[in-house]
């Protein structure tokens, strides 16, 4: 793990440890009902620094994971029966990744076994029909579009 991470990780569970405390000291307001602007500012803030971070590394980890992909987004599913070849799964750019698999437009987990196969090996498996309807279709969109710095993160 990366020092960057880390870091990342201690913020969460710095959170972790003062969200419910925090929560509670806004709560218990002497004033009356109304919350304390200062304590939701201070809050606000860390959530939305924390969370600008968590993008940004989120953004990152994406790339590099995406680099590995072949350009026309199909790659063999992960663990079919033995004695059956792996169907082509359809990606795209890979958004939709948990851990070292990438979650194809029907939901079948996927591995990309053949790296950017630049010999184009993935042609000998058949193609999901699934997946073959989806990558043709005019509404398939991303996950979550591009971004550029300075745009705000959009699910």
């Amino acid at each position: 793990m990366i020092e960057r991470d880390e870091q990342l990780l201690e913020r969460l569970q710095d959170l972790d440890k003062s969200l419910a405390p925090d929560i509670a000291w806004l709560l218990r307001n002497p004033c009356g009902d109304t919350p304390r602007a200062d304590g939701l500012r201070d809050l606000g803030e860390r959530l939305s620094a924390l969370g600008e971070a968590l993008l940004k590394r989120s953004d990152e980890l994406d790339r590099h994971a995406a680099v590995r992909l072949p350009p026309e987004g199909w790659i063999p599913e992960a663990g079919p029966p033995a004695g059956r070849i792996r169907a082509a799964h359809y990606v795209g750019r890979g958004e939709l990744r948990y851990g070292p698999l990438y979650l194809a437009t029907c939901g079948a987990p996927c591995l990309p076994f053949y790296g950017k196969d630049p010999t184009h090996r993935i042609a000998r498996h058949p193609r999901c029909t699934a997946c073959t309807s989806a990558a043709a279709s005019p509404e398939l969109v991303s996950v979550r579009p591009v971004r550029t710095s300075g745009n705000t993160h959009k699910s």
